[in-house]
């Protein structure tokens, strides 16, 4: 059976970056609140280049009028391929936090590890 070569894992992260390009946001209860796309100012990748784990970062405030009308509760991040609809490609926990009023301010880091030879 053949390995992974440093090159192919490397590609492998290029393709999640390239195409893994909306996050959805969920309360508790596992119910989508917004789903954005990473062309949304609010949305970017993070990570260093060729980074090992990649980092997508979301920043959200009260006043986002897609958030409206508040309180709104966070408490998960899935990625997808596709604006609507579609399988989460990757989901990831965090600690709950509520905004609940137009001054609150929640920055989410979603990370894969994607394996590298070494």
């Amino acid at each position: 059976m053949a390995e992974i070569t440093t090159a192919g894992y490397q590609d492998i992260r290029d393709h999640i970056e390239a195409t893994w390009t909306y996050i959805e946001l969920r309360n508790g209860s596992d119910v989508a609140i917004v789903r954005l796309a990473v062309a949304d100012d609010r949305v970017s990748w993070t990570h260093a280049p060729s980074a090992q784990t990649l980092e997508l970062t979301v920043v959200l405030t009260g006043a986002d009028a897609d958030l409206l009308p508040l309180p709104k509760t966070f408490a998960k991040s899935a990625l997808y391929k596709v604006d609507t609809n579609g399988t989460a490609l990757s989901v990831e926990s965090f600690t709950q936090f509520t905004i609940e009023a137009s001054n609150d301010q929640l920055t989410i880091k979603h990370r894969i590890e994607v394996p590298r030879v070494v």
